[in-house]
C-alpha cells in the first residue's frame, strides 16, 4: 500500500488542478472552487483552476465546445504539474437539458493524467419522481453517470452528512471514501456601514427563484403578519428579479393576497452590495422545502451577514445548526411563520442575539477554513508521497 503524506507535508506545496464547468457566466460553484482553493493556500495547496463556462445551448455546438476544451485540458494540467485533481461536480453544468452527455469526455481526458481525482459533490443526482418521464430520464442517467464519476474519484466530499451515507450505502456504487465539507457564503462581508442603515420591519429572502411551494407559505404568512398588526415589508434579494418568471410568480401571488404594495425586488447586485443589502434587513428568511441545510450558499451568506434568519423546517434540516440556535426554526405552516415574523420584529434583543449567533456558526461551521481542512485532510489520503 503506497504511503499517505498530509497535503504539501514534504517536499513543498502540494500542487492541485480544480476543474469544472459552469452553464452561465454567473455561478455559486465557479465561485465557491475559486474561494477554496484560496483557502487551500492555508494549507500548503497551491491551485491551478481550470475552468469552461459554457456559452453554447444547442447540442452539437455543446458537444463542439466541450470538445475543444477538453482536446487542451490535460496538457494544460500537465504543464502545471499538479499532483491530484478537484474536480467540482454539479450535474445539470455537464448536461444536455439534464442528460449527462458530458461527463464522460471529461472524465477521459483526466483520466489521461493518470492522477488521483477527488470530486467535490455539489449536486449529482436528481430525485426519482414518480410519474414524471422526464425526472425518471434523468434521474436514471444520472446515476449511471455518477458510477462513472465515482469509479474514476480516488475519494469525494459531499455537502450534506446524509449524502455521505447515502454514497456509501448504494452497492451499485463503486466504494469510495466520502468527507463531508458544508458549503460557505461567497460573498464578501458586509461593510460596516451595512447593519446600520437597517430598515424597521424590512424582511429579506435571499434565493427565491426555486421552491414553488415556498410562495404560497411565505405570502400566506406574511398576510397573516399584517392582519396580525405587523407593517412588514419583503425584499427578495438578488437575482432573477421582478421581470423574470420567478419574479412574476411572487408579484402575483402577493397581488392576489393584497400585498402588492409590501413586495421589493433589489434586481441583480453586485457580490458587496448583495452582501450589504443582506446585512440591511431587519430580519432574513430561509424557506427552501428540505428545510435549512447544509448545501445552500444562499443560507450561508444569510447567516454570515449578521442579520437574524427566520428559517422554516423540513425533512433535512442540519442538527448542527439547530443544536447550535443559529436561526429560529419554525414549522412549515403559515400561521407558525407569521406568529415568529410578528414575535422577532417586536423584539430588537432577541433579533441582536440571534443575528450573532448566527454569523458566529457560519464562521465556525460553514466557512472556508472547514471546507480547506476536510479537502486538505482527504488529499493527504490519496496523494503519494513525493520521492
Amino acid at each position: 500500500m503506497a504511503e499517505k503524506r498530509e497535503a504539501g507535508e514534504q517536499g513543498g506545496a502540494l500542487r492541485l488542478a480544480t476543474v469544472g464547468l459552469s452553464t452561465t457566466p454567473t455561478c455559486g460553484v465557479r465561485d465557491h472552487a475559486a474561494l477554496l482553493a484560496e483557502g487551500l493556500g492555508e494549507h500548503n495547496v497551491t491551485s491551478s483552476i481550470h475552468w469552461l463556462t459554457r456559452e453554447q445551448a444547442a447540442l452539437g455546438a455543446s458537444r463542439a465546445e466541450i470538445a475543444r476544451w477538453r482536446s487542451g485540458l490535460a496538457s494544460e494540467i500537465a504543464g502545471e504539474r499538479a499532483e491530484a485533481i478537484l474536480l467540482h461536480y454539479s450535474v445539470f453544468s455537464y448536461a444536455h437539458r439534464g442528460l449527462p452527455l458530458f461527463v464522460h469526455p471529461v472524465l477521459a481526458a483526466l483520466r489521461e493524467l493518470r492522477l488521483p481525482i477527488v470530486s467535490f459533490l455539489h449536486e449529482f443526482a436528481y430525485p426519482w419522481r414518480a410519474g414524471e418521464v422526464r425526472a425518471a430520464a434523468w434521474a436514471l442517467s444520472q446515476r449511471a453517470a455518477l458510477i462513472e464519476l465515482i469509479r474514476a474519484s480516488a475519494a469525494a466530499v459531499a455537502t450534506i452528512e446524509e449524502r455521505t451515507r447515502w454514497l456509501g450505502s448504494r452497492v451499485w456504487l463503486p466504494s469510495r471514501p466520502v468527507a463531508f465539507a458544508p458549503v460557505f457564503s461567497t460573498l464578501p462581508p458586509p461593510r460596516p456601514t451595512a447593519a446600520l442603515e437597517r430598515r424597521s420591519s424590512l424582511v429579506g429572502l435571499f434565493g427565491y427563484s426555486y421552491e414553488g411551494a415556498a410562495v404560497s407559505l411565505v405570502l400566506d404568512a406574511l398576510r397573516l403578519a399584517h392582519d396580525r398588526g405587523a407593517p412588514v415589508k419583503l425584499k427578495l434579494l438578488g437575482a432573477p428579479g421582478q421581470d423574470s418568471p420567478a419574479g412574476a410568480l411572487w408579484l402575483d401571488g402577493a397581488r392576489e393576497r393584497g400585498l402588492g404594495d409590501t413586495l421589493e425586488f433589489s434586481g441583480r447586485l453586485s457580490a458587496q452590495d448583495l452582501s450589504d443589502a443582506l446585512s440591511a434587513c431587519e430580519l432574513l428568511l430561509f424557506a427552501d422545502g428540505p428545510g435549512p441545510t447544509s448545501r445552500k450558499t444562499t443560507l450561508a451568506a444569510s447567516l454570515a451577514s449578521g442579520a437574524p434568519v427566520l428559517a422554516v423546517d423540513g425533512p433535512r434540516s442540519w442538527g448542527e445548526l439547530l443544536a447550535a440556535g443559529a436561526a429560529e426554526v419554525v414549522p412549515a405552516r403559515a400561521d407558525a411563520l407569521a406568529e415568529a415574523l410578528n414575535t422577532l420584529l417586536a423584539d430588537a434583543h432577541r433579533r441582536e442575539e440571534l443575528g450573532a449567533r448566527g454569523a458566529q456558526f457560519a464562521a465556525s461551521n460553514m466557512g472556508v477554513e472547514r471546507s480547506a481542512r476536510v479537502l486538505a485532510e482527504t488529499l493527504a489520503r490519496v496523494v503519494p508521497t513525493r520521492r
